[in-house]
């Protein structure tokens, strides 16, 4: 099978790929901070992976660049960002001057959602970007906590060791986590309480597509996309010869101490790349008691429990990764291996206890079984990855080949107290072929081949799903043409074949996809781009969805999977406006997506099951995996507005606010008409921020309002509503291309008592009390 998909693409390149005479031009630049020239900047042609530094005049130079349209970015150390677009003509020059503007004003690159970098004021989907310069202060222990204040993301916080991001109400299977494009290959998907291996501290950047993304990265990507780029695998000739950071961190809410430390070494063309994080947290701060109160319990609840801290949520986290890559001037190849191992808390109710109004009903009743469950529950987390990737560039019809190829072995182990209760393996292989062409002066896409092998094994008294092997093929297409200045529009097909095999009951099922998408981008002025796209986006069901047949304890349900369930089918309309102005930047994007066989989750009413050895699972909810009709709509506005604007090269201080707000409306649709919410919809949230910076110093402010969520499913509690005031204030020490941060953060200052609906355990597990942080990072 890979070999036909080997043979199709490079009879692809010999037909369209022939090289031409080359048609390549200069760029010659200058970047400068108001008047002033800078000096020791790095200026970077995304796409072309190539690397300068400007002069002690500002000044910087590519040769051999071919036609056609870049974005260059820089990044000064001591003045912050810029990004600007040059078009490059045969045999000419092109000069520029890029003017650094304050980075929390920066129109950000996207990579992750078309066959090139685009800004995100120029994308198809909404999009967020988080930077290295971010994730200092914002960076979290796990992904969905680092994410959560973006537009339209969320959490599905199951304690400090475990938080999956919610994007736009949808989670689990239907958001693809994605380490630098290839998956993560973990089991996070397959229950709440199982980590994302993936480590916000060692990301370069963060980028979240919101809305359908399954044209570029399969099925799993129908609610969006998260991609983690870090640099394990060198794709540019560094500016130094030796470069990287080393970092310290240390946290009051749980004592947390965290070190980590970056190194990058680069002789002629090869580049030595390494990575290492150890973190060690207890069991963190809470506002009050950790179960929530529900009238006549709320006594008993407290007898039972410590104030003011939320037991059983230490975490021990190790990774590390080591890179080499060899580099030439139009291409690269390189492979990494990262190992990551954890030790993390489930917070007491996780396992133990039922939760809503089933847990109330017969808690008496159960009392004496669910004294077997008492134990705290850790969990032993290890992961073996190996990154191979590489790419090749021309000059012609076809622009590049890029592979890139991920291999995981995981293995999680679910210990209850001393003993091991259920070992969960995943052996899982992707991998991608693509490459980028031309179509002309105004166009562009790409084509690739996709293939992934998943293997699937869980072990013990939670081995609610059985031994199952996935296998998934498919092939995608995607272009963008320029109609006119500023009238751009993009397409795209991707068609899949999916495999899934429970091989103990000898049950294997074929499930084929197709997806497509058409978008379009009109920038009427300079400052105004209006977006829309409409999708049809295809989920293919998982193995936990078809073959499930037991306990979960992690969400008290007694699954039962449908061997028959079909393709889920969205069709999806998102509509954007963006606007970027002097003193004013601001994005609005309303979405609404229609699902046909959406698949979910229906509860029965049944108290006792009993398992195919004759093994009873008491106070257990059934839920048998159904498919019925589902919408989603809502929208999400971020702006800001510039109150001071004064010459950051003269010390002069510049003032900016925030304002962000979005919902989503989450509806089951039954064939009688009768509808119903979707279960953990996450409620509406708005609030705002002050950001301030005058020479090297920065702070920023923000407060959040997330209001009580009472459109609740049956069965579920509402959820209160609660405010977040966050701060963070940092300093930057500069010695020529050596220069320290020093950051101090604050996280919900007002010690608010804060439970997310996204969540299962919000019942038994409240967000981390007030926290005060201090990092420093030394960059080389």
């Amino acid at each position: 099978m890979m070999r036909l998909l080997h043979t199709l693409l490079f009879a692809f390149v010999f037909v369209f790929g022939q090289e031409v005479s080359a048609q390549e031009g200069r760029i010659e630049g200058i970047v400068t901070v108001g008047e002033t020239p800078v000096g020791s900047a790095e200026v970077s042609i995304v796409d072309l992976g190539k690397t300068v530094l400007t002069d002690g005049e500002g000044k910087f130079a590519f040769d051999q660049i071919g036609e056609g349209d870049y974005q260059l970015v820089v990044d000064s150390p001591e003045w912050g960002r810029a990004i600007q677009t040059v078009t490059v003509t045969a045999n000419l020059t092109s000069t520029t001057t890029i003017a650094i503007e304050a980075y929390f004003r920066l129109d950000e690159l996207i990579v992750s959602a078309g066959p090139q970098a685009g800004r995100s004021s120029e994308a198809y989907l909404a999009s967020s970007v988080l930077t290295s310069r971010d994730l200092v202060s914002l960076g979290s222990a796990t992904l969905g906590e680092t994410l959560s204040n973006l537009p339209g993301v969320s959490s599905t916080y199951f304690g400090p060791g475990s938080s999956r991001p919610v994007i736009r109400g949808l989670s689990g299977d239907r958001i693809r986590i994605l380490d630098s494009g290839i998956d993560v290959g973990d089991a996070s998907n397959t229950s709440p309480d199982h980590a994302v291996t993936v480590e916000p501290r060692s990301a370069e950047r963060i980028e979240v597509i919101r809305g359908p993304a399954t044209l570029l990265y399969g099925s799993s990507a129908i609610g969006g996309v998260v991609n983690v780029i870090d640099s394990k695998i060198a794709r540019e000739f560094p500016a130094e010869k030796v470069s990287g950071f080393v970092e310290g961190l240390g946290g009051t809410v749980s004592d947390e101490r965290t070190g980590s430390a970056d190194l990058r070494i680069s002789t002629g063309s090869v580049v030595l790349t390494g990575f290492f994080l150890r973190r060690d947290a207890g069991d963190y701060a809470i506002p009050g008691y950790a179960a929530e109160e529900h009238g006549e319990h709320e006594e008993h609840q407290d007898e039972e429990q410590l104030e003011g801290v939320l037991e059983n949520t230490a975490a021990d986290n190790q990774r590390a990764s080591v890179g080499l890559t060899l580099l030439g001037d139009k291409s690269y190849l390189g492979a990494a291996f990262t190992r990551q191992m954890s030790d993390y808390g489930i917070p007491g109710g996780a396992h133990g206890h039922g939760g809503g109004e089933e847990h109330e009903e017969h808690e008496e009743e159960h009392h004496e079984e669910e004294e077997h469950h008492e134990e705290d529950i850790t969990v032993d987390l290890d992961q073996n990855r190996f990154d191979l990737e590489g790419m090749i560039r021309f000059e012609g019809p076809v622009k590049n080949i890029k592979t890139r190829w991920g291999m995981t072995d995981y293995t999680h182990v679910e210990m209850e107290g001393d003993e091991v209760g259920t070992t969960f393996s995943n052996s899982y292989l992707e991998g991608r072929i693509e490459s980028g062409h031309d179509l002309g002066s105004r166009g562009t896409g790409m084509v690739g081949f996709q293939y992934s092998n998943r293997d699937f094994e869980a072990i013990g008294e939670e081995a609610f799903v059985p031994p199952t092997q996935t296998k998934l093929l498919s092939m995608f297409l995607f272009e963008e043409m320029e109609a006119s200045e500023g009238l751009s529009f993009q397409a795209g097909l991707r068609a899949e074949r999916q495999t899934a095999s429970a091989r103990s009951k000898g049950i294997s099922r074929s499930n084929s996809g197709f997806s497509g998408s058409l978008g379009i981008n009109w920038s009427p002025s300079e400052v105004v781009s209006i977006n829309s796209s409409v999708s049809r986006s295809t989920k293919l069901p998982t193995p936990e969805e078809l073959f499930s047949n037991g306990p979960h304890l992690a969400t008290q349900a007694y699954e039962i999977g449908d061997p028959n369930l079909k393709a889920e089918i969205a069709s999806g309309l998102d509509l954007g406006f963006h606007v970027h102005a002097d003193r004013f930047r601001g994005n609005l994007t309303f979405f609404r997506n229609a699902f046909s066989d959406f698949i979910y989750q229906e509860a029965e009413d049944h108290e006792e099951h009993e398992d195919e050895e004759g093994h009873e699972e008491h106070g257990l909810t059934e839920y048998n995996w159904v498919q019925g009709d589902a919408r989603f709509r809502g929208w999400e506005l971020a702006t800001e507005l510039d109150l001071l604007q004064g010459r950051i090269d003269l010390g002069q201080p510049y003032v900016s606010i925030e304002f962000m707000m979005d919902a989503v409306n989450g509806k089951l649709i039954e064939d009688d008409g009768h509808q119903s919410y979707v279960p953990r919809t996450p409620p509406l949230r708005f609030g705002g921020g002050l950001n301030y910076r005058q020479g090297r110093f920065t702070i920023r402010t923000s407060l959040m309002k997330t209001t009580e969520q009472d459109k609740v499913a049956e069965g579920e509690h509402a959820t209160e509503g609660f405010t977040m005031l966050d701060s963070s204030v940092s300093y930057r020490i500069i010695s020529g291309r050596v220069f320290h941060d020093l950051t101090l953060t604050g996280t919900n200052l007002m010690n608010s008592e804060a439970r997310l609906h996204t969540s299962f355990l919000k019942e038994f597990a409240p967000l981390p009390g007030r926290g005060i942080r201090l990092v420093y990072r030394l960059n080389f």
